[in-house]
């Protein structure tokens, strides 16, 4: 997908904060001239090969997160520094419901045990096989499988926030939404690449059961998020099948 504007998002917001409307998965190097997040990874991954060490051993991702999360932590306390806010004083909220009360992030958690599936299967394939087709849908279901839930979970919670506080007018839940269905929807065209593969055509079927699959959830998100909205959209920075 790499970075997306949505159609509800306008070109001035969009300008100032692209890095919200990224994904980080396509050319990285493209990206990051856009995106300050795709841009802060290469750095971290120079920097750890240029010391030799291995970026993704746990230790050092553990490392990482937590000093990206001391981060975090001061840049929101001295916002709400800023605006008059105690964090040690908040009222008490509602609790949202749960995200398993939604039938259709029950459905995106099925249809990700699904992608899951399919990984696996494709760990194993015909030895004339094009490994770049199979390589790069691969990726695409990889990226999708726990992405998707997160998304359309923020969704939800979004959309429960923007009930209680009409004047929010970011459209979060929109968005989230949004950058869920633009993943299944690559993952469509994943699915049709490797139908018309002739190498794994003994799986053929079953792929285009999962494109089509895939269009009918679209088709649901869509339906509870944006119905009205003419999704029109280019991407940057990713190359499709």
């Amino acid at each position: 997908m790499g970075v997306i504007r949505p159609p509800w998002i306008s070109k001035e917001w969009f300008s100032q904060c692209p890095f919200n409307y990224c994904d980080h998965f396509g050319d990285k190097e493209l990206l990051a001239t856009v995106c300050k997040i795709c841009k802060d990874e290469i750095k971290r991954l120079e920097l750890y090969k240029k010391s030799g060490k291995d970026p993704y051993d746990m230790k050092n991702v553990l490392k990482d997160v937590g000093q990206d999360l001391a981060k975090a932590i001061v840049m929101v306390s001295k916002k709400a520094e800023e605006m008059g806010i105690d964090l040690s004083n908040l009222p008490d909220e509602e609790d949202e419901p749960v995200k398993e009360s939604y039938p259709i992030f029950n459905t995106v958690k099925k249809y990700a045990d699904k992608i899951e599936k399919t990984i696996k299967q494709l760990e194993i394939i015909p030895i004339d096989s094009d490994k770049g087709i199979v390589l790069k849908a691969v990726d695409s279901f990889s990226h999708s499988r726990y992405y998707i839930i997160a998304k359309i979970g923020r969704a939800f919670s979004s959309k429960w926030e923007e009930a209680k506080y009409p004047e929010d007018d970011l459209d979060d839940s929109k968005t989230s939404a949004f950058l869920a269905y633009i993943v299944i929807d690559r993952n469509s065209r994943a699915f049709l690449a490797l139908a018309r593969h002739k190498p794994l055509m003994s799986m053929r079927i079953r792929y285009l059961k999962l494109a089509a699959l895939s269009l009918s959830l679209c088709d649901l998100i869509r339906e509870k998020f944006f119905p009205e909205d003419k999704l029109e959209y280019e991407e940057f920075g990713y190359y499709d099948f």
